[in-house]
């Protein structure tokens, strides 16, 4: 009896310190934009693109055409970035940005949400 209470403490114990390691990988220690910004590669059908968040103002450049963009919010509960973005025929658009993490919360892909498409991104250290 005495054993399997000593077990199950174990077993509870090994599970805090794994969710407790699994919160500390997601945070990553830096804010969401700093984790974002980077050179990103589109899952399917190719193409590129860059995300500077950190800098003032923010930079985005899709295969090669650069936009001017603002943070409108960032939503650390969703790990989403809200953007209004300046497109090529002048009107500004919401664009947002989507962290997703992978399973054991070691990595991340992008999700890029603008004018009705959902395009899945992946770090170009990955591809």
């Amino acid at each position: 009896m005495q054993k399997w209470k000593n077990v199950q403490r174990m077993i509870l114990a090994l599970s805090l310190v794994a969710m407790f390691s699994l919160v500390l990988a997601c945070s990553g220690g830096e804010d969401l934009p700093t984790q974002i910004s980077g050179t990103w590669q589109r899952s399917e059908g190719g193409g590129t693109v860059a995300i500077d968040l950190v800098q003032d103002p923010p930079q985005l450049e899709v295969d090669g055409r650069a936009y001017a963009a603002t943070i409108e919010k960032v939503d650390k509960g969703a790990n989403s970035i809200h953007l209004k973005v300046q497109t090529e025929d002048g009107q500004a658009e919401e664009w947002i940005l989507h962290q997703m993490w992978n399973d054991n919360g070691s990595d991340f892909n992008l999700k890029l949400i603008h004018n009705g498409t959902h395009e899945n991104l992946v770090s170009r250290k990955q591809s």
